[in-house]
């Protein structure tokens, strides 16, 4: 899924910067191409070519006796802009630009331009990528309705709004806007759109034929059509992945589909209610989008083969139905806080989804301490049983205050767990505490050091956006006195940890690890470049 795309000049990098989204990052260099810009690489190609065939004036034009889609393979390299220009040099260079399978239009092309190029391509279009800044819902339906009819694969279209500030209350700016219409795209297999609330409306009729994905990022939604009809059974019966983040105008979404395997939700604010009847759903993901509602969310899902559940919400037995589950494997409720009001709801939420499942094979759970603990209770006695799991993911925002009792709470229902990942997740502000103020109330519960814990099942730990503090180190140094079993503990400091940090706390690790276990320590970027290979 996904990609980075862009052109000429520093485009590039600014749409590596811009584009985020996983669907973005996975289209490889080649949706990048050079389009856009008039230096640097492309503009050397660009005069080594012109060179040649100036050259040739006098003497044989081997090149252009090569056929067609060799031609096409060298051309290619080029990208789109510096692709036409090709056309200049001689009669047979005409058309080469046209047999292109992909066309990438970058930041600094002429969005008036796209529609005629479109127009005059003549091979099968199998990727179109258009990167725009500001579009306005004229420019943006000049050349849709061609890509329609003439693309057979994948369009990614970015869109950025670099001076305006775009907010969800935003509402009488983004009617004056305006919106385009999403034409159906008969032979389109994937649809990734990433508008800045740019408006879309969704058409009321016709089918994506051939549509195994779409994915629809920061976006405005209007009608006449329905977002959830359009991509249900019959309009959409090859659709495999939906993927909707940062939506507004959805209050109501119902899909039926025979075809998807996995669905993602995430903040679509003003959410009332979701339905969802998928027979082949394997992955559903919904977070923050009914959260900030004042009414109670109102959800139906039946997906008799889901194996991985994400609510993220808040849950009700009494108006969120989740149907029959008997194959999940994979379950993330929504994070717990630790210190709250009493009957914290929720707190209420996750414990609720918790005791609906005896037996799951991997729990993700997110344990969360508010910055200011003063006159908050500690809530983990809330927190009685856990259902029966082999892996345990325990995401840990601690905010600089002492954790280790709330982690040790949840080790202590799970003991058979077999693998343990302990994420520590950085808080979202700069100025965040590195440690919590003395006196603290976190510091009320610290006879978990002493208390007797065996987990003699667990054969590996992983330990990831570790800094080193000290409540961190000494609860990793605790992992190694219960885990009588371990064979494997994987650690990977977080971004900020110095090199020499890095150094001086491996030591201190390896310390506390018995000559049995296989110790692997990363830096962060390490890490990032080691799964940035494999995936």
């Amino acid at each position: 899924m996904g990609p980075s795309c862009g052109g000429g000049d520093s485009d590039g990098e600014v749409a590596a910067k811009q584009i985020q989204s996983p669907p973005f990052r996975s289209m490889g260099p080649s949706c990048c191409g050079s389009d856009g810009g008039g230096d640097g690489e492309v503009a050397t190609k660009r005069a080594k070519l012109s060179s040649d065939a100036s050259a040739g004036a006098g003497s044989e034009d081997r090149l252009s006796a090569l056929p067609d889609d060799i031609l096409v393979l060298i051309v290619r390299y080029l990208g789109t802009r510096a692709a036409t220009r090709t056309s200049v040099l001689s009669h047979r260079w005409r058309r080469v630009w046209a047999l292109l399978p992909a066309l990438h239009f970058g930041y600094a092309e002429d969005p008036r331009q796209i529609g005629p190029a479109l127009e005059a391509h003549e091979a099968a279009l199998l990727v179109l990528s258009v990167l725009t800044r500001d579009a306005d819902p004229d420019s943006v339906s000049a050349w849709l309705p061609v890509a329609a009819r003439r693309l057979s694969g994948s369009l990614l279209f970015h869109n950025t709004e670099p001076e305006r500030n775009v907010q969800e209350g935003d509402d009488e700016e983004a009617a004056q806007r305006g919106a385009f219409e999403l034409p159906c795209l008969e032979r389109a297999t994937e649809v990734l759109l990433h508008l800045d609330f740019l408006g879309l409306a969704v058409p009321p009729a016709g089918v994506f034929a051939r549509l195994t994905e779409l994915w629809l990022d920061r976006v405005r939604l209007y009608g006449p059509g329905d977002l959830g009809d359009a991509v249900s059974w019959p309009r959409c019966p090859c659709l495999q992945k939906l993927t909707v983040r940062d939506a507004r105008g959805l209050d109501n979404l119902a899909i039926h589909s025979d075809s998807l395997r996995q669905v993602v939700l995430t903040d679509l604010q003003g959410l009332r209610q979701l339905n969802i009847v998928a027979p082949a759903l394997e992955e559903l993901q919904v977070a923050h989008c009914f959260f900030y509602s004042r009414s109670q969310p109102v959800a139906s899902i039946t997906a008799p083969q889901l194996a991985t559940l994400a609510w993220m919400e808040p849950y009700d037995p009494s108006s969120v139905h989740l149907g029959e589950m008997k194959l999940l494997r994979l379950l993330r409720p929504f994070f717990f806080i630790v210190y709250g009001p009493h009957s914290f709801p929720y707190n209420q939420s996750c414990l609720s989804l918790l005791r609906r499942f005896r037996v799951i094979e991997c729990l993700t759970l997110g344990l969360a301490y508010p910055w200011d603990t003063d006159d908050y209770h500690y809530m983990m006695e809330d927190m009685t049983m856990l259902p029966d799991i082999t892996i345990l993911h325990l995401n840990v925002l601690a905010h600089g205050h002492a954790f280790g009792a709330s982690a040790f709470h949840v080790l202590r229902m799970c003991s058979s767990i077999k693998k343990l990942m302990l994420s520590f997740v950085p808080p979202t502000l700069v100025e965040a505490q590195a440690t919590c103020p003395p006196g603290c109330i976190c510091h009320e519960h610290q006879n978990w050091e002493t208390e007797h814990l065996l987990l003699n099942r667990l054969k590996e730990v992983e330990v990831t956006r570790m800094r080193g503090s000290e409540h961190e180190v000494t609860f990793v140094k605790q992992l190694f006195n219960w885990a009588t079993s371990l064979e494997k503990m994987r650690v990977v400091f977080d971004e900020p940890v110095t090199e020499s940090v890095t150094k001086e706390l491996s030591q201190v690790l390896r310390s506390f690890a018995r000559p049995e276990i296989r110790m692997e320590i990363h830096t962060y970027m390490e890490d990032f470049l080691k799964n940035s290979k494999t995936n």
